[in-house]
């Protein structure tokens, strides 16, 4: 997997010793209230989330980056894409159950050449534009490479920043979801076009 490279940050690939930095982010309830999970604090655990993400990268169903400030190559996020060609479209829409399948929804969401973003930051990076200026850099690998669409899903409406970032980086609204907690969410949508920066 290719290394990125922005302004200010690197976006590289995942190393066993960021256990640490991946520990403190998927142990904060705040954060995972946003992914729709439980909080994680079992650095084993932690250890097989790493080499599944490791493993799925190599079947070419997951492109994953560790985003890290140049100058300091330490771990403060992740962005990755998954590809709905494989297990994560199910993984995703499994709430909708036998619907998944449905040639409605299947309108609206390609389940063959689609792909979902998702992201995170440790607390202390967030509202600096990280997230905006490494969804700009993966939107350029995405165009290099022909990755399209892309999907990204917001589980509140409320969630002000990210959907900030996403209209930033020209995703649209596309469908409007409902969350694990039964509030509304959206998912947005960005198709691949000229390059972003």
């Amino acid at each position: 997997m290719s290394k990125i490279k922005t302004n200010r940050l690197s976006l590289r690939e995942i190393k066993s010793n960021g256990v640490f930095g991946y520990t403190e982010l998927f142990s904060d309830k705040e954060t995972m209230k946003l992914f729709g999970g439980t909080p994680i604090t079992n650095d084993l655990i932690i250890k097989n989330v790493i080499n599944k993400i490791k493993r799925q990268t190599e079947e070419g169903i997951l492109i994953f980056w560790t985003i890290t400030i140049s100058e300091e190559n330490e771990f403060i996020g992740f962005i990755r894409l998954m590809s709905y060609n494989s297990v994560y479209f199910d993984l995703s829409f499994k709430s909708m159950g036998d619907l998944m399948k449905s040639p409605e929804l299947l309108q609206y969401i390609d389940n063959k050449k689609g792909w979902e973003i998702d992201y995170a930051l440790l607390k202390k990076y967030r509202n600096q534009g990280i997230i905006t200026e490494s969804i700009f850099a993966v939107q350029n690998f995405c165009i290099q490479r022909n990755v399209s669409p892309v999907y990204a899903k917001v589980n509140s409406i409320n969630n002000t920043p990210t959907v900030s970032a996403l209209l930033k980086s020209n995703f649209s609204k596309h469908l409007p979801m409902v969350n694990h907690d039964g509030g509304l969410g959206m998912i947005y949508k960005w198709e691949k076009q000229t390059a972003i920066i």
